[in-house]
């Protein structure tokens, strides 16, 4: 399945943590300060999001995830956001 994430003008990504997404907020406190990344099903929802200092990138195959895992979980990012969907990595 193809999906959309958001990253800056370098290429890096766009984290935020759990406690930015409002439908979450029934999470415990632990659960809220975990980093994230989001990514969309639609290019167009994507683009909505996107600001001007940042651009949307397609993802393929999702399994790419499974295999950068160890790298995201290095980095601080153990959450993945997708529309109602909250996937631990």
């Amino acid at each position: 399945k193809t999906v959309y994430m958001i990253v800056d003008k370098k290429i890096e990504l766009e984290t935020k943590y759990l406690k930015e997404y409002p439908e979450w907020q029934f999470l415990s406190e632990k659960e809220l300060n975990r980093k994230t990344i989001e990514i969309f099903d639609d290019i167009k929802m994507a683009k909505s999001f996107c600001n001007k200092d940042q651009k949307v990138i397609k993802v393929p195959n999702t399994n790419l995830f499974k295999l950068v895992a160890p790298i995201l979980l290095e980095k601080g990012i153990s959450r993945i956001v997708n529309a109602d969907k909250l996937i631990a990595l």
